[in-house]
């Protein structure tokens, strides 16, 4: 799809004044060029500056004007350097989507998270999945999207929701470990589920696209990687759990339609466990970049290199994250048109604008 991917009028925005220029650069690198040095998202707070708390849970009490002045207050104190964007993310949690077919979902905005509670105990006597009209999960995504967009020319742009869809919207509400067991007693029934989430893929991105005005600003979507077209992050956790053969037969059809969905596909893989499924992934046509995230106790991205390299080797980018040194670290071993950092534990915007430079020098 990336080749019917218009080129969009130069982005002047309020928080990243140097927004046309993170536009052409990424312009760049979903064409697999480099304009004059790797993409980067680094962000921090301006010089003098404090952010507000600001949490990932979006509108608790769905006050959405207030939500969108709380992102618009700390959007004003960031330094957004690098291929970084002002994004405004409506997110009711990891598992919205369980929610979107009726879950009880409660969130925790102080942990930036939510809590999904199963609803299936006989999949036989469950309706067909589907998403109610009247949904108010749904309908609050939209309401406050389309809010958000009425506010955002000039300011800053809409990202993606986060789309914890395919088999990773049948674990919330039946369970992840009743779920394993259901592969192997109920197959059936559950690739029928998956066709069933797999049908309102397409219609969810398309509905929260058109209510962000994506295709007039571009979009993005939680890994901070700006497109011209459409985007998002393509992912499926529950596959650290299963066989390398339960992923190709109950998964990896649901994540090649969800890349055909898109122009910009990126997969976040999660942790050293799904690194079984990784030939299967790199085999996948128009899947553009790995999000490589090792996962918890183990070591940081210098310890991937023959990893990282196997990856651009097949044909994709990589998103890493890295702190500063990490990064210097790593540079001289990868494909820099292949490569997007995501640089962490900056302490400053002046830092922050200091690493840039070095990555200019050093390309």
């Amino acid at each position: 799809m990336a080749s019917n991917v218009r080129e969009l009028a130069p982005l002047d925005l309020v928080y990243k004044p140097d927004a046309a220029e993170a536009q052409r650069r990424m312009r760049a690198y979903w064409a697999g060029d480099m304009i004059d040095r790797p993409c980067l998202l680094v962000r921090t707070p301006e010089a003098g500056k404090t952010p507000p708390p600001f949490s990932l849970i979006t509108a608790p009490d769905f006050d959405f004007p207030r939500a969108i002045a709380e992102f618009e207050e700390w959007a004003s104190c960031m330094f957004f350097g690098g291929e970084s964007m002002p994004a405004f993310m409506p997110n009711y949690g990891p598992d919205q989507w369980a929610a979107f077919l009726g879950a009880r979902n409660t969130l925790v905005p102080e942990m930036d998270t939510s809590w999904i509670e199963p609803f299936v105990e006989d999949w036989a006597a469950t309706p067909p999945l589907s998403i109610d009209p009247g949904n108010k999960w749904w309908n609050a995504i939209l309401d406050l999207t389309r809010l958000a967009a009425q506010h955002c020319d000039g300011r800053f742009i809409l990202s993606t929701i986060d789309t914890h869809s395919n088999i990773d919207c049948l674990s919330p509400i039946r369970g992840p470990a009743r779920l394993c067991m259901d592969l192997i007693e109920d197959p059936d029934a559950i690739l029928e589920r998956v066709k069933q989430v797999d049908a309102f893929y397409r219609p969810v991105y398309d509905a929260v696209f058109e209510a962000g005005r994506m295709a007039e600003f571009g979009s993005t979507s939680w890994l901070d990687m700006y497109s011209e077209g459409r985007t998002g992050a393509v992912q499926c956790d529950f596959c650290y759990m299963i066989s390398p053969e339960h992923f190709r037969k109950f998964v990896l059809p649901s994540l090649e339609y969800e890349v055909s969905c898109l122009d910009h596909a990126v997969y976040h893989l999660d942790g050293a466990g799904q690194l079984a499924d990784l030939d299967d992934l790199l085999a996948i046509p128009g899947l553009h970049t790995i999000q490589w995230v090792p996962g918890a106790g183990q070591p940081a991205a210098p310890a991937w290199i023959e990893l990282l390299q196997k990856i651009q080797k097949a044909g994709k980018a990589v998103q890493i994250f890295v702190n500063p040194e990490e990064l210097k670290a790593v540079h001289s071993e990868l494909a820099p048109e292949k490569t997007f950092y995501w640089v962490v534990d900056c302490p400053s915007e002046d830092e922050a604008r200091g690493l840039i430079r070095w990555l200019e020098i050093h390309v």
